[in-house]
């Protein structure tokens, strides 16, 4: 069972505004609409560890990140965790499963004391058909992650585990935005192992190297960047 409790009064209407307005999928709204959205809104907290959805679950509810963060993972037959996407506050979930009345492809589970905001998706397909510039940004945001998908999926085919873990963490900590890029990746080495398909022992091995190397700083729960065009050499397979 999935574990939330309600927290409206830490996430009111101005909160949710504020953080629906830089959302590239929302900035193309009219203020009035972002503003009719938020009340739309509702926020639920999440402990660390707990799932926001399962897999194969009605795919009934788009969900945006407020504070924290969640993996996306699907579970083979022999049980094995595969995580496909880390979601940061201020992006979307569930919208692809959601559209057309499917099912969860994918389960979400929380990395940190978790905030989402949660819209009904027949909400938000309601505001798809009314706001048209809505639909398109959903289908380029889509388009962004497909790609982001078959770059995945040629690194597995084709670069090795070294080069898969420094691709991963300079993807990790490149924003979005102007801003130069973090230095910090607050992922545990299992996380950043299935992340790249690869064992717990060879990520820590690999990472271990690193340390000792002076490029990252490594800790069980944390990676520290040091030395970035040393990573991004890595990641070229130089």
């Amino acid at each position: 069972m999935t574990a939330a409790v309600t927290t409206q009064q830490a996430w009111g209407v101005e909160q949710r505004v504020a953080l629906l307005t830089p959302v590239p999928l929302f900035a193309v709204l009219p203020p009035h609409a972002r503003q009719e959205l938020a009340q739309r809104f509702h926020p639920r907290k999440f402990p660390r560890s707990a799932f926001v959805f399962h897999e194969g679950q009605p795919a009934d509810t788009v969900h945006i990140v407020a504070a924290g963060r969640l993996k996306t993972v699907r579970t083979t037959n022999d049980g094995h965790q595969i995580v496909l996407r880390l979601i940061n506050p201020g992006e979307l979930l569930g919208v692809a499963s959601g559209w057309g009345g499917g099912l969860y492809s994918t389960s979400a589970r929380t990395l940190d004391p978790t905030v989402v905001l949660q819209l009904p998706t027949q909400v938000f397909t309601d505001y798809l058909d009314r706001y048209p510039s809505l639909a398109q940004a959903v289908i380029n945001d889509l388009g962004a992650r497909l790609r982001e998908a078959e770059e995945r999926i040629l690194d597995a085919e084709s670069a090795n585990v070294e080069m898969r873990l420094a691709r991963a963490l300079l993807r990790l900590t490149t924003l979005p935005t102007p801003a130069p890029p973090a230095t910090t990746i607050a992922l545990s080495r299992q996380d950043l192992g299935d992340l790249t398909g690869t064992t717990l022992s060879t990520a820590s091995r690999v990472l271990s190297s690193w340390h000792r190397r002076g490029l990252i700083f490594a800790l069980r729960e944390r990676v520290e960047i040091l030395d970035r065009a040393g990573l991004t050499s890595i990641a070229k397979g130089s």
